[in-house]
């Protein structure tokens, strides 16, 4: 029961991203009031689409995502030159576009390219389909602009940090992890490997980070070595706890060497990985 509510809080946590998303949506309809555009939901929209994780992530693809409205807007504005909202070249229309991403290599932008053809076929905008196709063109770029612009002023990720609080994490738990397992009591093994993943994720998104917005290779570059040792270390401890040995019952002679095993190869890991360390904050004092 106590493993379920902790899941439940992790997983319900109000993370900074979304904060930052309705942060951005706020300044998007107060600029398009200022701005006096019209249809401000298609801003809004492109705001939400936009917010990334990362801010190097986010200016990457909120450039890909304005070609991509621009190119939505503008074959939007040319398919109802010839029948507004036809089914078919609607049809047509999304293929082409879902292509062209591809091909373009602006995948990332897909879905907010689709929708901005979606928006200038079904407008009503009159003779002229230039008009809605300007006025979604301005709308989307706005709410991408604005996004990527809280991204980067309103509390920027701090990924070196992320890093090291799940390092940490990650070696707290270990050294819980293998004294339940000498003790043949439960093992976490899930939480570990959810912490293992945290912090391969926050490595991926510090090295995304353009060169100027990274401020601990070196230190970042010494912990994602030593990944794939505490991924050997973690298939150890599961491999304890498939065991399913308690406290109370002794060790069956069948099962009692390969629980040596297991046990004594997770803590050579260990050591081998804390001795690493201690070397490399002796040679770098």
């Amino acid at each position: 029961m106590n493993r379920i509510i902790h899941k439940l809080r992790r997983e319900q946590r109000l993370g900074l991203r979304i904060i930052k998303t309705g942060i951005a949506v706020t300044v998007c309809v107060a600029a398009s009031a200022f701005l006096k555009l019209d249809q401000p939901y298609l801003a809004v929209i492109a705001t939400v689409l936009s917010m990334e994780k990362s801010v190097d992530t986010s200016v990457r693809a909120g450039k890909n995502k304005m070609i991509g409205v621009l190119i939505g807007s503008a074959l939007g504005c040319g398919l109802a030159m010839i029948s507004r909202g036809n089914a078919g070249l609607c049809g047509v229309g999304v293929i082409l576009l879902l292509y062209l991403c591809q091909l373009l290599h602006l995948t990332e932008a897909a879905t907010l390219t689709c929708f901005a053809f979606a928006a200038v076929m079904f407008s009503a905008g009159g003779k002229n389909p230039w008009n809605p196709a300007i006025m979604c063109a301005e709308n989307a770029l706005l709410g991408i602009a604005v996004a990527v612009v809280v991204n980067l002023l309103v509390i920027p990720p701090n990924y070196t940090e992320e890093i090291e609080l799940a390092y940490t994490s990650l070696k707290e738990n270990i050294e819980t992890a293998l004294l339940c397992a000498a003790g043949r009591k439960e093992i976490e093994v899930k939480k570990i490997e959810g912490i293992l993943e945290r912090l391969c994720t926050n490595i991926r998104l510090y090295v995304s980070e353009a060169k100027l917005l990274r401020n601990a290779d070196d230190e970042v570059f010494a912990i994602s070595c030593k990944v794939a040792g505490y991924r050997e270390l973690l298939d150890e401890l599961k491999a304890i706890e498939l065991m399913h040995l308690s406290e109370k019952e002794t060790v069956p002679k069948g099962m009692l060497p390969i629980y040596e095993y297991h046990l004594e190869r997770a803590r050579n890991l260990q050591e081998s990985l804390m001795g690493n360390e201690t070397n490399e904050k002796t040679s770098n004092p």
